[in-house]
């Protein structure tokens, strides 16, 4: 200590400290629960009201899809024979193109035995693997199990999330 300080108590303020609050507190409320309640009602009310509509928007346009698939339905079934018939045709001109210099050959047979199943005027499909004989594996890929193709219908909204290259692999 300097020699020319003097020693000074620290004491308490005059009027002394203020009373120590030892009580439970509770944080300000900032709704009551009345107005938590009243808006939690308000928005399930809204959620089921929209979930109704929804609903009712969903069956009217499924509704509508499947009138306008019944009213198509003929167009895109005669679309798909006259596609697989002129296939057989193509099929049947590059047989003859292929076979044209092998001796005795007759296109349709197998050296003269027919190869096809026929019933008299009755139509019969051959299978899938005689059709697409002369066609690339990705032809037979795509066109094997006739189906909705894009040509056929709109643009969906998942049509920008996949690229063009990609899209084939998922429908």
């Amino acid at each position: 200590m300097a020699s020319g300080a003097e020693f000074r108590q620290d004491m308490p303020p005059k009027g002394g400290y203020r009373a120590f609050n030892f009580h439970r507190t509770f944080p300000k409320l900032v709704w009551s629960p009345g107005t938590v309640v009243a808006a939690i009602f308000g928005a399930t009310a809204y959620g089921v009201y929209s979930a109704l509509e929804g609903k009712k928007a969903v069956i009217t346009e499924k509704f509508e899809d499947v009138d306008i698939n019944n009213a198509m339905q003929p167009f895109l079934t005669a679309e798909r024979d006259r596609y697989w018939l002129k296939l057989m045709a193509k099929n049947r001109a590059l047989e003859e193109e292929i076979m044209k210099d092998v001796p005795g050959w007759k296109t349709g047979t197998w050296y003269g035995e027919p190869v096809y199943f026929t019933l008299g005027d009755k139509w019969w499909d051959p299978s899938a693997t005689e059709v697409f004989a002369h066609s690339w594996g990705s032809v037979e890929a795509r066109d094997h199990l006739w189906r909705q193709h894009s040509e056929y219908a709109g643009p969906k909204f998942y049509d920008n999330w996949f690229p063009q290259w990609m899209s084939k692999w998922f429908w």
